[in-house]
């Protein structure tokens, strides 16, 4: 995952400073688009593999919810989406992936031009036809499992509408692919690729409506949350074990698009203390001792723009309490949120180290207090 999230930070900026226009178009569109990308770079594994141009497929369904009111700025024009993909390695050993998504795209300048640009931010869940088996297909150690829980990241430049409801687009995207440890191994991949596709406007041109704001309190809010999974560590056969992460948060509304969060976390990672106890017996040169702690505590402070029901949050802590040295001392987290309730909410993150290391795959359930 050697891409850097900083990017996110970038792209905000950069849309806030770029063109305006006095006329602007309000309201909700519906539109389709298919991106077919070919890869940039070859996978590098300890393993080589073939490079045969491999290949993706995309097919996107997103509802542009455009508003032009002051208090969002450039987060007045975003939209949600979903998205079927399809990742042909054209490599017996990696297999194809079959992924589904959810993404937000943010228009990066006015959308009152010929021509779009925008910024595209997808989580979901995807399926790799054949991975690490020890006996039939030792060499793939990218795709560990079936199952991958891959992220990507993506900008576009769109010109709608050239041909009635038709119109074309070009794209540099990142697909990243990880399990998240669940299964060792898990090298993960991280693919730039092109993309040149379609676009179909559902709904022909907006239409301006009026918006009616919902009334959010700026107050800061209080919230627990308990996060869980199972994953493995690093050592092959290892075994899965439970993780629990309970924790604490701030929370503080900066408009009803967004708002930041801050907190504490307290990680119970029984594969750790697995891994522990078989390099006090295994790796002597390690020098470890046999009652070194598992337990960590992190603070960690995070963003988060939400869209009706779900939110995308994207963040970054620090390890204060860190007796046994796992990875390192950072960590950062992408997650997707499903909003039940004023007061329930359920999770679904990614958490790496050093924005290129997996750790786990976290679901969980955050209780508003207040």
């Amino acid at each position: 995952m050697r891409f850097r999230i900083f990017l996110l930070s970038f792209f905000y900026g950069l849309g806030g400073s770029l063109f305006s226009q006095s006329e602007i178009i309000s309201g909700q569109m519906y539109s389709a688009d298919v991106n077919l990308g070919y890869n940039l770079a070859r996978i590098e594994t300890n393993y080589l593999f073939e490079e045969k141009m491999p290949y993706s497929f995309q097919l996107n369904w997103q509802k542009n919810n455009w508003d032009t009111s002051e208090q969002l700025g450039i987060f007045g024009y975003s939209s949600f989406g979903t998205t079927f993909l399809y990742h042909d390695f054209r490599d017996d050993e990696l297999g194809k992936n079959f992924g589904l998504y959810a993404f937000m795209e943010y228009e990066l300048i006015k959308p009152v031009h010929s021509f779009r640009l925008s910024f595209r931010l997808s989580q979901g869940i995807a399926y790799n036809t054949n991975p690490y088996d020890k006996t039939t297909n030792s060499k793939n150690k990218l795709f560990g499992s079936h199952w991958l829980f891959p992220f990507d990241i993506a900008l576009y430049l769109k010109y709608p509408d050239l041909f009635g409801h038709w119109g074309l687009q070009v794209g540099w995207a990142v697909f990243h692919y990880s399990n998240g440890n669940l299964q060792s191994p898990n090298y993960g991949a991280n693919i730039p690729s092109l993309t040149l596709g379609l676009n179909y406007n559902l709904s022909g041109k907006p239409v301006n409506v009026e918006k009616h704001f919902p009334s959010i309190s700026k107050a800061w809010q209080y919230v627990s949350f308990l996060r869980f999974g199972i994953n493995e560590s690093d050592y092959y056969d290892s075994g899965q074990f439970p993780f629990f992460i309970p924790g604490f948060q701030v929370e503080k509304h900066l408009n009803f698009r967004h708002k930041i969060n801050f907190g504490i976390e307290l990680f119970l990672s029984y594969f750790l203390r697995e891994q522990i106890r078989y390099e006090y017996y295994s790796v002597p040169e390690y020098h470890l001792d046999k009652i070194y702690d598992f337990k960590r505590i992190g603070i960690f402070a995070e963003h988060e723009f939400y869209y009706q029901k779900i939110g995308i949050n994207i963040g970054a802590g620090y390890y204060v309490y860190y007796p046994y040295a796992f990875e390192t001392r950072f960590y950062n987290r992408l997650g997707t949120k499903f909003y039940i309730n004023k007061h329930w909410t359920l999770l679904y993150s990614l958490k790496v180290h050093d924005f290129n290391r997996a750790e786990a795959m976290e679901f969980g359930l955050m209780f508003k207090i207040k």
